[in-house]
């Protein structure tokens, strides 16, 4: 789709026997399909489609030049608002792709409204990004940005649902008419728009502390490199006031004392602020205005986490990529690798956070002896993040967790299908990666840095009850309906009430259950600081 969407015509050519052919495979014909002919057929047909492009030259570039003719799209424009953090970051994925984008004037604009599912209006300034369908690139632009895409069949095999405001936690208004906007911007224009000033941390030599909030992955990328260079990080466990400015759970708080033993503490400190854009305010004292005291129980210290990620069977290869990616690519942390087959040699008392990524067979490989070393590192301290189907290894009573499925009801109707109706009955029990409003606790860590709700990407029909405690992201009554993208009736009945993202405590550690994937592709955005909190702030 990806071609189709840039005015070229995407096709995949495939041909039998998948990725577990081998050298030879037997049909359902009898015949035996060699993979020798397998890439004879490939290179054929690629020979054959560059012969039919050339002798279609004309038409190809009539056809070419006709589709990035502007059209009369049902929205002219794409109104965004939000955290900084999050606005740049979706300007550099949309530099990426070529597209177009300016800030606002000081209007208020009126539109369809993404976070309630209705018209609605919302200011547009200069701290907002508009993005207009009135460019070359405003196929492409309707495609990523239109609020709850038109499926032209419900089978499919992949998400049916991917607008971006939702995926970078954003409020967005979609405008019918054209909006004004103060000139074309770049990424890096509009980062420097921000609050980030040359940072004058080395002067603060009389300082107590540095103070900077806690919303977003650039936050989680700046603690990671603070932690890797060993400096002492505490975080807010309630919201306080100092020198006159409201700080949120979550605010990173940078004490000299803790750092006294660091070398060129205000000089290392400086330049990750820097790096990071990350402005921070220094306050000479510990005593707030209001709240509790940087003394207190309600600020804690951030452990520098060993971390290690499961690998092998049953694990899922495409999320380990995902896991593996966050670590190595984005918060630039180390991560170590434990694969299955010596899985139960190994001393687990050596890790601080174990990563279950999703997969099949987690029933199978989470023996007796496996529960019970993992319950009894987690009892003493261990901190254990269960992705996906990796939960199915965890959930039922006989496990000794708190854990539990929720089944699907019967429908009668599926026992007595029309013969060639099968898959349409079946699909009501189907959730095709659709898009849900979910309600958050965000005075739980896990949730630091959320408003109270959140915009979930459900993967599948997956549905686990709400735990008795420790319910930290979860689906409510009314929350069933997909705000995009297809979901069975059957599904949404299931998922009524369940849990998506929460944390069990168990003896000196914590179980983290993510029943939806926050890292999902590496695109969505909005979940990747769940993963972030999970890793450096339940505790």
């Amino acid at each position: 789709t990806y071609p189709t969407y840039n005015g070229a015509i995407g096709m995949t050519y495939e041909q039998g026997g998948s990725g577990w052919a081998g050298l030879a495979i037997t049909t359902n014909g009898g015949d035996t399909l060699t993979l020798k002919d397998r890439i004879s057929h490939h290179l054929i047909t690629g020979l054959s489609t560059l012969e039919v492009t050339s002798k279609n030259v004309d038409r190809l570039n009539q056809e070419f030049k006709k589709y990035y003719q502007l059209k009369n799209y049902d929205y002219h424009a794409y109104v965004l608002n939000g955290k900084h953090d999050n606005l740049v970051a979706l300007t550099k994925l949309l530099e990426q792709h070529e597209i177009e984008f300016g800030v606002g004037h000081t209007d208020n604009v009126k539109g369809f409204n993404y976070s309630t599912g209705k018209n609605g209006s919302m200011q547009a300034d200069t701290n907002s990004i508009v993005v207009s369908t009135q460019q070359k690139k405003g196929t492409l632009v309707k495609v990523l940005f239109e609020p709850d895409a038109k499926l032209s069949d419900s089978l499919t095999y992949d998400i049916t649902a991917w607008s971006l405001p939702y995926a970078y936690g954003l409020q967005a208004i979609a405008v019918e008419s054209m909006v004004p906007v103060k000139g074309k911007k770049s990424s890096q224009e509009f980062a420097s728009s921000g609050k980030f000033k040359t940072s004058q941390i080395t002067n603060e030599k009389g300082a107590y502390a540095f103070l900077t909030n806690w919303a977003s992955m650039e936050d989680a990328k700046f603690l990671a490199d603070l932690l890797k260079a060993g400096i002492k990080v505490r975080y807010a466990k309630k919201p306080f006031i100092m020198d006159g400015t409201r700080y949120d759970r979550g605010t990173l708080i940078i004490a000299r004392a803790d750092n006294k033993h660091t070398a060129d503490f205000l000089v290392e400190l400086d330049a990750i602020a820097t790096l990071h854009r990350k402005p921070l305010s220094a306050t000479s004292t510990g005593f707030v205005e209001g709240g509790k005291d940087f003394g207190s129980d309600s600020v804690q210290l951030i452990d520098d986490v060993n971390v290690a990620v499961l690998s092998g069977e049953p694990t899922a290869t495409l999320q380990f990529g995902e896991i593996w990616h966050f670590f190595e690519q984005q918060i630039h942390y180390p991560l170590s690798t434990i694969d299955t087959e010596y899985f139960e040699q190994l001393d687990l008392s050596e890790y601080d956070v174990l990563i279950l990524p999703d997969g099949e067979g987690y029933n199978k490989f989470m023996d007796k002896n496996i529960l019970n070393d993992l319950k009894d590192w987690v009892k003493k301290g261990g901190k254990l993040i269960a992705m996906g189907g990796a939960l199915k290894g965890l959930a039922g009573e006989k496990k000794g967790f708190h854990l539990n499925t929720k089944e699907i009801g019967q429908d009668s109707s599926l026992y007595l299908p029309v013969y060639d109706e099968t898959r349409r009955q079946q699909i009501k029990k189907a959730i095709t990666g659709a898009i849900f409003k979910a309600q958050v606790d965000n005075t739980h860590p896990l949730a630091y840095g959320y408003d109270e709700t959140y915009f979930t990407l459900k993967l599948g029909n997956d549905a686990y009850s709400l735990l008795d405690e420790g319910t930290v992201v979860y689906l409510g009554e009314d929350d069933t309906k997909p705000i995009a993208g297809f979901a069975g009736s059957m599904a949404q009945e299931k998922i009524n009430e369940t849990l998506i993202f929460g944390v069990e405590k168990l003896g000196e550690g914590h179980i983290i259950y993510m029943v939806d994937n926050p890292l999902f592709r590496g695109f969505w955005e909005n979940g990747k600081l769940f993963f972030a909190n999970a890793l450096f702030l339940v505790n």
